[in-house]
């Protein structure tokens, strides 16, 4: 079916996944772009110094040029900048999964409340029988407890949060419920990187103890085996929210909160047509003449 006879179905979206997902997905492309130009920047380094006859001995004065002569002091010699150069490294990696799990947690921060507030009949037991969207249009609030909900969702270990996602939902998705360990073990490490330099939390506090205790250790293989499950993790939810109790609830809010610049009087033929240009502004899947018809009138009927 051409893209401008696409019909408006309101439980049944276009797209095949939402905008929260849209935006995820920028946010770890960026991501994984800052990392793979470290990446290039570590082999080129170290390229370079062995090409170079570069000696673990040399002072590191012989190969790099130092802004300032207090941070030639630093090293005694290439080796201890080359062990700092491996910290950085670890260091980067351990903080690419902090933003990694952030960028999880935000998602599922934006697209479960954005679930509920769509079907909110899932708090009933009664599933796609309730339009949130009616509650917004006529009461002008959003119902309450749903923060308590999605703070359920997101805070405390995997096990908990997916027990408070399924039973909103009354299920998970299998590909959640699979990775929980996994999981698990990626908010203990992001945790200790949050909050002990990327130590664990309970000895870096132990008082009266002057020793640095060693940073936690992540490779380059594993940060991106996490990532590579954060991002099935991710898909699985959007499309078990996104297909079952979303829907095309995103863009009847989206004409919902143009009412402002809508005149009530025009016909649902030009109002219809005011919301097709604001959609191809936003930036979203184009919505044809059809389908901007059949959410006008979905909404106005409600």
């Amino acid at each position: 079916m051409s893209r401008s006879q696409y019909t408006f179905e309101r439980w049944t979206p276009q797209s095949k996944s939402s905008w929260a997902w849209s935006v995820f997905k920028k946010h770890n492309n960026e991501l994984l772009r800052m990392f793979t130009t470290f990446d290039n920047s570590y082999r080129y380094t170290f390229t370079n110094l062995k090409s170079n006859g570069a000696n673990l001995t040399d002072t590191p004065e012989v190969h790099f040029k130092f802004r300032e002569k207090k941070d030639i002091e630093r090293f005694e010699s290439l080796e201890q900048w080359v062990a700092s150069y491996n910290q950085l490294e670890n260091w980067v990696n351990l903080n690419a999964l902090v933003s990694i799990m952030s960028n999880l947690e935000t998602y599922m921060a934006t697209i479960i409340p954005l679930a509920i507030e769509s079907d909110i009949g899932v708090l009933y037991g009664i599933s796609n029988r309730i339009d949130g969207i009616e509650i917004l249009k006529h009461n002008k609030k959003k119902p309450h407890g749903i923060e308590e909900i999605v703070t359920s969702c997101t805070k405390g270990t995997w096990g908990s949060r997916v027990n408070s996602y399924q039973k909103v939902f009354d299920r998970i998705p299998k590909y959640l419920e699979g990775h929980i360990s996994e999981l698990d073990k990626m908010r203990n490490l992001r945790n200790n990187v949050a909050h002990a330099f990327g130590r664990d939390i309970e000895s870096s506090r132990e008082k009266g103890v002057l020793s640095i205790l060693p940073s936690e250790k992540l490779t380059r293989v594993k940060l991106l085996e996490y990532q590579s499950i954060v991002w099935k993790v991710t898909k699985a939810i959007d499309a078990h929210l996104y297909n079952f109790h979303i829907g095309e609830y995103s863009r009847v809010l989206f004409y919902h909160n143009l009412q402002s610049e809508i005149d009530p009087s025009r016909h649902p033929s030009e109002k219809a047509m005011l919301l097709k240009k604001a959609i191809g502004r936003f930036g979203d899947v184009a919505a044809g003449k059809e389908f901007c018809k059949g959410l006008v009138n979905y909404y106005e009927s409600i």
